[in-house]
């Protein structure tokens, strides 16, 4: 939820520096200023439309559920952040929380997990041992 409060203030930012530089350009008829609004106004149409279909999808709850067996990766040594990407088999799906059970490429479990159908942005998952015991989950209903 929090990071579509940041796309919809980063789009109004966006909006507002093309304000900004189409008043300048209007007063002054400079063509980077003329420019910088073009970017401005390529950059509002991009940012608002991620906020536009990732607010559409979780309104909606328009989801996919991805389940069977996967391997959970953590992705800070490659991208200097901390979250966390389910692979199954071949499609990788982010997360933001990192789960306090062993994991890795050789620790394989049964999962279920929810993205947006737009976006495909991480929502929920739940890690299960082969056996069927939860392990690990970010649902709030379990």
């Amino acid at each position: 939820m929090l990071e579509i409060v940041f796309y919809w203030l980063i789009g109004l930012m966006c909006l507002a520096s093309l304000v900004i530089y189409w008043t300048d350009w209007r007063k002054t008829r400079n063509r980077v200023k003329l420019c910088q609004a073009a970017i401005a106004i390529f950059a509002s149409v991009v940012v608002f439309g991620m906020a536009g279909m990732e607010t559409y999808d979780r309104m909606t709850t328009n989801y996919i559920v991805e389940t069977g067996e996967c391997y959970v990766v953590n992705d800070q040594s490659s991208k200097g952040s901390s979250n966390v990407t389910l692979w199954f088999g071949e499609r990788a799906y982010g997360f933001k929380e990192i789960p306090d059970v062993a994991y890795g490429p050789g620790q394989l479990f049964s999962c279920r997990a929810t993205m947006t159908k737009q976006m495909q942005s991480g929502i929920d998952y739940e890690l299960r041992s082969l056996d069927g015991e939860l392990l690990y989950s970010t649902y709030s209903d379990d």
